[in-house]
């Protein structure tokens, strides 16, 4: 009588009530098949909650330690691929019409953009953004833009004159904007401080100055000259540069941060030839052009007295070259107007703009200007290591794959256990009226009051777990977790889309794995099922 009472009768809508207060009963009836699937249910979620907590900790880490640190939200530098395709319409333009059309059947190959803040730029002025000086104030003004940070890149040798000297890499910045950008709150100065406006100078890596104090045998001072060497396209160019401080970044989040200096925008320019206007010949003195005019023995040595016109005109001619030296000093090649060269330009956001539909806009600008530059995103620009966490993320993310399928299996089987044992009260209930949808629904029930319970469990587990880790936090293991966590302990948070995603992951994984346990009950007859 009771499963009469508690059974619809056939082609009626069964009540709601009825189905819940028969699932739970079933449930608490096989108590000890609900508990282990449950608890198998409720592990599963615990690792999903936090693991994801931890992944989304570790990606909000590395995204703030970028772009609040040196990267900021976006970089702007010229597009490698429409570049090389610009050159080679402007080397076919040059060519004899045979030549241009064999040419033509051979367009450069669209490679992989592997440029970063950290390279790829090159060393000369070829590799500066071109039309900057025109776009850089409506650039400037753009609504998106709360403001920009023009920089160079490059590798320079560290010389004092004396036999000292250490290779560093730098980046050239303006020390204005670099503060603007907030990015000079977050070095840490061993020594001295950032220069002010104007001045030659850098800033050297903690790790560059040791190995450069190795060299020298003493400490560095604050304020001390040395030179700074590079090598580049444009030949070997040396700059004198006074030293402002020693720093090191608070993050050590790229390998590269452990070897990069900071020297004054202006000298960059110069190191790398990115304003230097070579067009402009240097002014030579009257008497400086009578000398290089001077083509025969006769004019330069004539005379009757062999030996003392000789002596004179030594005399003359060592005073005419130190003439010469100092003409060319002060007539040497000055800076050209258009003093706004730069390998790539990092870009700060208005608050709440976000960073793709910022990019599209950015995109589209270009295009309106004819521009062949291109944005990139902080994973960009941080490069490789961007690169290591999102594999990590994916390998924990196939882990998270993998769990969810063996708890489906377990799950699966363990409801198929549970079917079986059922088979006479199902029975009984189809031969009482209960049609094929009633059972269905009701096994259905079953599964998902217990995928609800075991995930608000696993929930609390996981946020327990995160809350212990984000009180002892997680310490770099090794070097390469050291480099992941950017030096630091991670302290990490409770997601709540981790928590959204690890319940309806376990409730859809429940519902799929309880079909072939619904197949099997629904298959057999009811005089058979009755019949055990």
């Amino acid at each position: 009588m009771i499963i009469e009472s508690m059974t619809p009768q056939p082609n009626q809508p069964e009540p709601s009530a009825m189905l819940m207060k028969l699932a739970l009963r079933n449930l608490l009836q096989h108590r000890s098949k609900s508990i282990i699937v449950g608890a198998l249910m409720a592990f599963g979620v615990m690792l999903l909650v936090a693991g994801n907590s931890v992944m989304d900790s570790l990606s909000y880490k590395m995204r703030t330690s970028f772009t609040e640190q040196y990267s900021g939200d976006l970089f702007i530098y010229t597009d490698p691929v429409a570049k090389a395709q610009l050159e080679f319409q402007q080397k076919l333009a040059n060519m004899p019409e045979r030549a241009r059309e064999r040419a033509a059947k051979n367009p450069p190959k669209d490679e992989e953009d592997n440029t970063s803040i950290f390279g790829g730029f090159g060393g000369s002025a070829d590799n500066a953004m071109p039309n900057m000086e025109q776009n850089w104030q409506a650039l400037a003004e753009l609504d998106i833009i709360e403001s920009l940070s023009p920089q160079t890149i490059g590798r320079a040798n560290l010389e004092n004159g004396e036999g000292a000297e250490s290779m560093s890499m730098f980046w050239g910045v303006d020390v204005a904007a670099w503060q603007d950008m907030g990015f000079s709150q977050h070095l840490q100065w061993q020594k001295g401080a950032m220069w002010q406006a104007g001045d030659n100078a850098i800033a050297i890596n903690t790790e560059v100055a040791k190995r450069f104090e190795a060299s020298l045998g003493r400490t560095i001072k604050v304020g001390e000259e040395i030179q700074l060497t590079v090598t580049s396209d444009v030949g070997t160019v040396i700059r004198p540069v006074n030293i402002s401080g020693v720093f090191a970044f608070k993050t050590t989040s790229a390998p590269q941060l452990g070897f990069m200096s900071l020297v004054d925008i202006h000298t960059s320019q110069s190191l790398l030839g990115l304003h230097i206007d070579t067009s402009e010949a240097s002014q030579l003195s009257a008497a400086e052009q009578e000398l290089i005019a001077a083509d025969s023995e006769e004019d330069l040595f004539g005379g009757s007295d062999l030996f003392g016109e000789a002596e004179e005109r030594l005399v003359d001619s060592s005073d005419l070259e130190a003439d010469l030296i100092a003409s060319l000093a002060s007539n040497k090649p000055q800076q050209a107007t258009a003093t706004r060269q730069y390998n790539f330009v990092v870009v700060k956001l208005k608050p709440r703009v976000d960073s793709v539909q910022a990019q599209q806009q950015l995109a589209s600008w270009f295009k309106q200007r004819d521009l062949i530059w291109k944005s990139g995103d902080w994973e960009q620009a941080a490069g490789m290591i961007a690169s290591m966490a999102n594999n990590i993320a994916l390998v924990l993310n196939g882990f998270m794959v993998l769990i969810a399928i063996v708890a489906i299996i377990i799950i699966m089987n363990t409801l198929v256990i549970s079917v079986t044992e059922r088979m006479v009260e199902i029975g009984t209930m189809r031969a009482l009226g209960g049609q094929k949808g009633f059972i269905r629904k009701l096994i259905l029930l079953e599964t998902l009051v217990l995928a609800l319970a075991a995930g608000i469990a696993g929930i609390i587990a996981g946020a327990i777990v995160v809350g212990i880790l984000a009180v002892t936090g997680i310490e770099p293991s090794n070097s390469f977790f050291n480099l992941v966590f950017g030096g630091e302990a991670l302290y990490p948070s409770l997601s709540a889309m981790a928590i959204v995603n690890a319940l309806a992951m376990m409730v859809v994984a429940a519902l799929l794995a309880s079909l072939y346990p619904l197949a099997i009950a629904l298959k057999v007859s009811p005089v058979k099922a009755m019949q055990g």
